[in-house]
């Protein structure tokens, strides 16, 4: 017999793939608006696009405890409503940079969707224990990820695109037009209260919050195992995706055409990572995807020293397969870290996984930042990035014990 559709499931799958589609648009239309649109060298526009990057992920570190709180104990619908209003003002506002040109009011726009986003990931993840039945969990986490990643795909190539369109009302056109759909959709939807969860009283200071939450996390290895490993792999795609307008720019002499191409190719790879990865978490050899992942991730970081900038079409084949292995590594751990969380303290362990992860992002954009500064090609600096991941799934798989 047939399944009938679950519509509210449904619908929460479309309004977190329409916030995530916002979050890429905007972030990668102000990267491209600023290598095609501003008068700056390569050192200037990789400190820029780092700066977009933290500005986005910032928010991530000091207020995801609160949205891990809220989430827990409120009306997960209420919250989300609101942040939907806020979004709305954002997009509005992003219309008007844009026309402008006004790069500082657009970099302060990309931190206030970084808030907004910041709140909703915990209601995004956690919700999905309420909308589906128990042994539906981790599918329902495999299908959202995976209807955020298609967004995702499609914001990518048109950040890029529209980021150097002459056309300036276009990029405030879609982005209204994607969260209105999102805000349609959340008013429909059903809400749900958390009663049960005992109350915190949270101050304006994040410290105290964020340190709680960090402490819960530690509390099962392997929560702190699989939190460790999606950092990197945050922090990796982080490193990759804000040095590739600059790759393009100044090492591939492209266009935004190119950028496009490579970053929907990376996206691409990252998407058919996560929903193959929810398949081969099934199988025999399940427990040794991640070592496995990490040394293709390896490879092809090596191998990218060669085919940059001579081979662009087996350079666009190691991007893509970089994505690939990053998109079953996340896989695994991300079921492992459902599978490990309780159901009361899930809207905070995705908390701490968002803290952690912001922090890992910032640090390695630091870094890449840093290295790219002493004349480092830049083939090297993604090198070592990928060639890091091994040594961090060695430390993440001890954690976890297995």
């Amino acid at each position: 017999m047939k399944q009938p559709i679950n519509w509210p499931f449904a619908m929460h799958c479309v309004v977190g793939a329409s916030n995530a589609a916002f979050d890429v648009l905007l972030k990668n239309s102000v990267i491209v608006f600023m290598a095609f649109r501003g008068d700056m060298d390569a050192q200037d526009l990789s400190r820029l696009a780092s700066l977009a990057w933290v500005l986005f992920m910032a928010p991530f570190f000091i207020f995801s405890a609160h949205g891990g709180y809220l989430g827990d104990h409120f009306n997960k619908k209420s919250l989300a409503l609101g942040l939907r209003y806020a979004d709305l003002a954002i997009a509005a506002c992003t219309a008007y940079g844009f026309y402008t040109s006004n790069l500082p009011l657009l970099l302060a726009l990309v931190f206030a969707k970084g808030v907004t986003s910041t709140l909703y990931s915990p209601i995004k993840y956690s919700l999905v224990s309420d909308l589906l039945p128990r042994p539906a969990h981790g599918m329902g986490y495999a299908v959202v990820e995976a209807a955020s990643m298609a967004a995702i795909l499609c914001a990518t190539y048109l950040g890029a695109m529209l980021g150097a369109n002459p056309d300036r009302r276009m990029i405030g056109l879609v982005a209204l037009l994607i969260v209105g759909m999102s805000f349609l959709l959340t008013v429909a939807s059903p809400g749900f209260a958390n009663a049960s969860a005992t109350r915190t009283k949270l101050g304006i200071n994040p410290i105290q919050p964020t340190l709680r939450i960090l402490r819960l996390a530690t509390r099962d290895r392997r929560v702190s195992a699989s939190i460790l490993a999606l950092s990197w792999y945050w922090a990796l795609g982080a490193v990759f995706l804000s040095n590739v307008p600059v790759l393009v720019r100044y090492t591939l002499h492209g266009d935004e055409s190119q950028i496009a191409s490579i970053l929907l190719i990376f996206t691409l790879g990252v998407g058919l990572g996560l929903g193959g990865g929810s398949w081969l978490n099934q199988g025999r050899m399940a427990r040794r995807l991640p070592d496995a992942m990490a040394a293709l991730i390896t490879a092809m970081g090596i191998d990218l020293q060669f085919s940059i900038p001579m081979a662009p079409n087996r350079m666009l084949l190691d991007f893509f397969l970089i994505a690939l292995a990053s998109g079953i590594y996340a896989s695994y751990f991300s079921s492992a870290l459902y599978q490990a969380a309780n159901e009361s303290e899930k809207s905070r362990i995705f908390a701490a996984n968002n803290i952690a992860s912001s922090l890992f992002i910032v640090l390695a954009l630091a870094v890449s930042t840093l290295v790219l500064r002493f004349e480092v090609p830049i083939a090297a600096c993604l090198g070592l990035f990928a060639a890091a991941t091994l040594p961090i799934t060695f430390i993440a798989r001890a954690i976890f014990g297995k």
